[in-house]
């Protein structure tokens, strides 16, 4: 199964839900192709008639079908509305780098048996011939206990592990490079949620990175 996390949040399509440490929000089926859609294709702009193909494939349907799943979304997002970023006169993008998926492996079901057998085996006084044997010299202290860990524990220790990198990664690559959006396969980063296709400069340059200020102004920076 696969799911898209964003710092503590967590997307999981197969359920259509979007999950923050405070709630968990259920999704219609059109917000879960939208936002997918837009996660896989973060950094490029979506335009509108792309995403209600998406979203509705093979229906007609009215534009504000569309303003009303990203307001859904958006509010799935509580305090994080500038996940989905609005282009105008293009459509919405997601920057890169915002979400990081993830493959989980499926449960793991124990069959009863094997719960019986590992039970039993753990039962003390199991026959009443054996007695403790001691291996400790008698200038020993301390007394180890070797059992080792159980199959679960380590399979828990892993996953604690693999989220705790996977959330470093994304912390990391945020503070390391500005939101970035391709236009023209030009790349722009910083503020793009400022950015106007309309007003795009006639001689932007083709190569390198365009930065756009919090002003709105793009500064040329190879």
């Amino acid at each position: 199964m696969i799911i898209y996390k964003q710092g503590k949040d967590c997307f999981e399509p197969q359920k259509s839900a979007y999950s923050t440490p405070e709630t968990t929000t259920k999704l219609s089926a059109s917000e879960t192709k939208i936002l997918q859609y837009l996660i896989d294709n973060s950094g490029e702009i979506i335009s509108r008639d792309k995403l209600l193909e998406i979203g509705w494939p093979d229906k007609v349907v009215v534009p504000n079908s569309l303003n009303v799943a990203i307001a859904n979304l958006r509010k799935a997002f509580k305090t994080k509305n500038e996940i989905i970023i609005t282009i105008k006169g293009a459509g919405f993008t997601i920057a890169k780098n915002t979400f990081i998926q993830q493959q989980i492996q499926p449960e793991v079901i124990v069959e009863d048996e094997s719960v019986t057998e590992e039970v039993s085996s753990l039962t003390p006084n199991t026959a009443k011939d054996e007695t403790p044997v001691s291996t400790l010299d008698s200038n020993d202290d301390v007394v180890v206990d070797s059992t080792p860990l159980s199959h679960f524990a380590k399979i828990g220790y892993g996953a604690c592990i693999i989220a705790v990198l996977a959330w470093i990664g994304l912390w990391t690559s945020s503070w390391q490079s500005p939101p970035c959006v391709s236009v023209n396969n030009q790349q722009i980063c910083g503020n793009i949620e400022l950015l106007n296709l309309n007003e795009l400069p006639k001689d932007m340059p083709t190569k390198g990175t365009v930065y756009i200020d919090s002003a709105g102004k793009l500064h040329e920076k190879n």
